[in-house]
């Protein structure tokens, strides 16, 4: 993908940083759906920065706010119109704070308007797991099940989903490690299937390190492709 190419494409491909920095493959997988779907996107790894969503939890507003203004600047400049991003808690932070500026679209929602194209299917029994940050967006829950029961995958449900899904404890790893990972068990101990989907990149990352229950935790593109 030329610069040149790159000029005339107003949408934009924002990983995350976790997605972008730790669990690369994740991006990888997500921009091989794009070029699947035919969907033309420029990146800009060299003027984007964090969505402040981790400065902003630990209570950081000035430096939130730093950041805010500094992507919605680039972004401005670049001339992107509208923000597809793989992770729910950017998704989060970009629907709150910079829905004037550009329309923004959760890697979900690209996938399921182009779920036609693709061919993979299966009956397998799968457990999802919804994210702290996927409560008060129904689109962040929804999807990912209108996906896979439209690819025919089977979906047990955890006793807690959806707007009452439990925390992994990913969010308290840095001031309280034992605590994070006694959440992380908890959730693995109530999954009742071979797999379990996770949609969020940060959440994937802690319930794999901390999977001991011989469960196959996956982000939910390693199913699609």
């Amino acid at each position: 993908m030329s610069l040149f190419d790159n000029l005339f494409k107003k949408t934009l491909y924002f990983p995350g940083c976790t997605a972008k920095f730790i669990a690369k493959d994740i991006q990888t997988r997500h921009e091989k759906l794009l070029q699947k779907f035919g969907i033309k996107y420029v990146k800009l790894p060299e003027l984007e920065v964090c969505c402040g969503k981790p400065a902003l939890d630990y209570g950081y507003k000035e430096d939130f706010e730093k950041l805010l203004k500094l992507n919605i600047e680039n972004f401005r400049a670049q001339g992107i119109k509208k923000i597809i991003t793989t992770c729910p808690v950017c998704y989060s932070i970009f629907q709150k704070y910079y829905y004037e500026d550009f329309e923004i679209e959760h890697i979900t929602q690209t996938i399921l308007n182009n779920i036609h194209k693709i061919e993979k299917k299966s009956d397998e029994r799968i457990t999802i797991f919804d994210a702290c940050n996927s409560q008060k967006l129904p689109e962040l829950y929804n999807n990912p099940r209108e996906i896979l029961n439209k690819l025919g995958y089977n979906i047990q449900e955890l006793e807690y989903n959806k707007e009452r899904s439990m925390c992994c404890g990913k969010t308290l790893k840095l001031v309280s490690p034992k605590v994070a990972k006694s959440m992380a068990e908890a959730v693995l101990d109530s999954v009742k299937t071979k797999r379990l989907v996770v949609l969020t990149p940060d959440c994937f990352t802690h319930l794999l390190e901390n999977n001991s229950k011989g469960i196959k935790v996956v982000e939910l593109s390693e199913v699609l492709i």
